[in-house]
């Protein structure tokens, strides 16, 4: 029941309300980076489209973490409750 814009970068503006860095994570908030979003499953998973699979995938938190940041596209730019 919510407008969602289609790119990460308009989502990242749109939707919800940051949260101050070093909140913990809770199921349903997106947190953004460069280019990219993911879903929060729960406090150690996430749920978004990757190349690393070349598809939607459900990944430990840390790991994705720290595999993106290690790609280059850096460290998450926001965390965003709705």
């Amino acid at each position: 029941g919510q407008d969602c814009p289609g790119d990460s970068d308009q989502q990242e503006r749109a939707l919800g309300s940051r949260l101050p860095g070093g909140t913990a994570p809770r199921r349903g908030d997106l947190l953004f980076w460069k280019g990219h979003v993911a879903w929060v499953a729960d406090a150690d998973k996430l749920i978004h489209a990757n190349a690393w699979a070349m598809a939607v995938a459900i990944e430990p938190m840390r790991d994705a973490l720290a595999r993106i940041s290690r790609q280059g596209d850096g460290e998450v730019t926001s965390h965003v409750r709705l």
